[in-house]
């Protein structure tokens, strides 16, 4: 029998009906008779039984259109329609946002003709950044790796790509049972590359793509053909709602990056955020060092605006459950989306700060930090990059202040003693302490002014060190010392190294007794390795000296461990931890700090 082609008039259309009517009746006796044997091979065999109830014969007609696949000689399938009906499909680099009931499954495409077309767009601008750097910090390692996706796959053949699919949770089902500890189930992803399988689903599916806290992600390599996608979401019992997700799919780089943690690191240097301190109702954040390169130092220290974003939740708020790794769902659903940025020179290397209010006193919060890049969608890694959460929580009395951004004291960002009902205004509190200090930073220049600091270099008092390397080791130790750490009053006796303070105990009763009047509080002591530090760079003519061990240091200073992830005394701005090293310390242990020109002696 041949197939009729297409002719003009009402009597070929008659004729093309009957036809198509006659076969769609045969189709299904035969359909029917092999019921048995199509048990198990066709997925629709139960809607084919469905029909010896219906006495409409169009709906087999119908059912038979909806089914058909043509195959014409010489003609291409992907011409004549390839991928179902309900089968949406995907462009490169360009996320579709999709609401999705619970028990329900939704099915995507990605064309070879996509597959095998044009690279994306790098995100624009590029960020500042020497992919080449000998000696990069953890974050830039992390940036460098985002900056060399943009043009990882440009020489990939046409017949054969890597495919990069993505899949972040937007929204999820609210909860609505007591004591649930956990979020709703996680989305299920499957792929195919089989023409016969255009609908992926649980059991029969060539990959599967792992969702973890709203996001996952799979690489598909050497890709010739079609992709097909099935997103189904589960039933969430104690869940009311249903999902929404972004997929996204690239032939360039993963659209967003979620950097795992790494077990083998401390947990400062791998989230890339720490809190620098607390008060009673904010905290101040800080990035690692950005960079090593230090021709780039002035471009990230004036980059408006900061490129990085951070969110901030309440650690027992359920409502992020399960989207801590998604960038859309953070920007639904965390508490706090909005902060205070600057770019800082912290130890001199440029950071970024982010100042979070509001928030509730005696409180635990993880805070996560993103980079979302302007160009968005459209380009290669457009959806973003995320960094695992670290924890922070704030304090419970009200006699601690945070102050950042002073003018002298550059690195000063933590809580520094404050009278409630008399210094609630940061700017006049941070201004206080940081004029005195640069009065006294003052005095010590002109005793350093005695020294020969524009001698030859013989002739110095250093082949290693000269006069800038000390003035700035007794800035960071005048502020240290001057501007003390301030922590709750009602903090535990074992923490040994927070010292109770009142007014006839104050490290600097010029300040803090005579101007700030704070009630009781804690401090943190500073580093015994700033004192260190500072009999390393400056001339011994200076005077200077610290404590002996056993004899007055530890009542005035505290020790840094490097191994220890948690601050036990105060290094303002230093040292790198992000880098993995410690400071530089003389190995003498000698030394009671005396100024010459007389200042402070602990």
């Amino acid at each position: 029998m041949r197939l009729l082609t297409c002719q003009h008039g009402s009597a070929a259309r008659v004729v093309t009906f009957s036809c198509l009517y006659l076969l769609a009746h045969l189709q299904l006796l035969v359909q029917i008779a092999d019921a048995d044997i199509t048990l198990h091979q066709d997925h629709n065999h139960h809607r084919l039984l469905n029909l010896l109830d219906q006495s409409d014969a169009h709906q087999a007609l119908e059912l038979n259109q909806r089914n058909y696949e043509p195959d014409f000689a010489g003609l291409d399938r992907g011409i004549i329609g390839r991928a179902p009906q309900d089968a949406n499909t995907l462009a490169n680099n360009a996320p579709r946002p999709t609401d999705i009931d619970q028990d329900d499954i939704q099915f995507w495409t990605f064309p070879q003709s996509i597959s095998q077309g044009p690279f994306g767009q790098p995100f624009e601008p590029p960020l500042p950044l020497n992919l080449s750097a000998t000696t990069p910090t953890c974050l830039e390692k992390d940036l460098i790796s985002l900056a060399q996706n943009q043009t990882r796959n440009q020489t990939d053949t046409a017949d054969s790509r890597n495919i990069y699919l993505t899949l972040s949770t937007c929204d999820q089902p609210v909860l609505t049972a007591a004591g649930q500890t956990n979020g709703p189930p996680q989305l299920e992803v499957y792929v195919s590359r089989t023409t016969s399988n255009q609908q992926p689903d649980k059991g029969r599916s060539d990959e599967v793509l792992e969702m973890y806290e709203g996001y996952g992600n799979l690489i598909l390599r050497g890709v010739t053909g079609d992709i097909w996608v099935g997103v189904r979401a589960p039933t969430a019992s104690g869940f009311d709602g249903g999902y929404n997700y972004e997929l996204a799919i690239s032939i360039d780089a993963p659209y967003a990056t979620y950097f795992e943690r790494d077990k083998n690191k401390a947990n400062i240097s791998d989230t890339q955020i720490t809190s620098l301190d607390t008060d009673m109702n904010s905290s101040i954040l800080g990035t690692g060092d950005i960079t090593s390169d230090v021709s780039n130092f002035d471009t990230w220290t004036h980059m408006q605006p900061p490129p990085f974003n951070v969110y901030v939740n309440n650690h027992a708020d359920p409502t992020l459950y399960g989207l801590t790794r998604s960038i859309c769902g953070l920007r639904n659903h965390a508490q706090v989306n909005e902060s205070e940025k600057s770019m800082v020179r912290i130890g001199g290397q440029p950071s970024q700060h982010f100042y979070v209010g509001n928030l509730t006193q005696n409180t635990t919060y993880n805070a996560i930090l993103t980079l979302e890049h302007p160009s968005g969608n459209s380009t290669i890694g457009g959806g973003g990059s995320i960094w695992p959460a670290t924890q922070f929580t704030t304090k419970a009395d009200n006699n601690c202040k945070i102050i950042y951004n002073l003018p002298f004291c550059t690195d000063v960002a933590y809580a520094v003693p404050s009278n409630p009902n008399s210094t609630a205004n940061m700017t006049s509190l941070k201004l206080t302490y940081d004029e005195n200090v640069h009065k006294d930073y003052q005095n010590f220049t002109k005793s350093l002014q005695q020294i020969p600091c524009d001698t030859t270099p013989s002739a110095q008092y250093s082949l290693a060190r000269d006069c800038s390397d000390c003035a700035n080791a007794y800035k960071a130790w005048l502020c240290a010392v001057s501007i003390p750490r301030c922590a709750d009053n009602s903090s535990p006796q074992e923490n040994h190294y927070l010292v109770p303070r009142n007014d006839s105990t104050s490290r600097n009763p010029q300040i803090v007794v005579n101007q700030i009047k704070p009630g009781p509080y804690k401090e943190m002591l500073p580093c015994k390795e700033l004192c260190y530090h500072l009999m390393q760079n400056c001339p011994a003519a200076l005077g200077f000296a610290c404590p002996l061990e056993g004899r007055g240091l530890d009542d005035s200073y505290g020790h840094f461990n490097k191994n220890d992830p948690e601050w036990h005394c105060n290094w303002p701005g230093g040292p790198k931890l992000w880098n993995g090293a410690g400071p530089r310390v003389v190995g003498w242990g000698i030394m009671a700090l005396v100024l010459a020109a007389a200042v402070y002696i602990s």
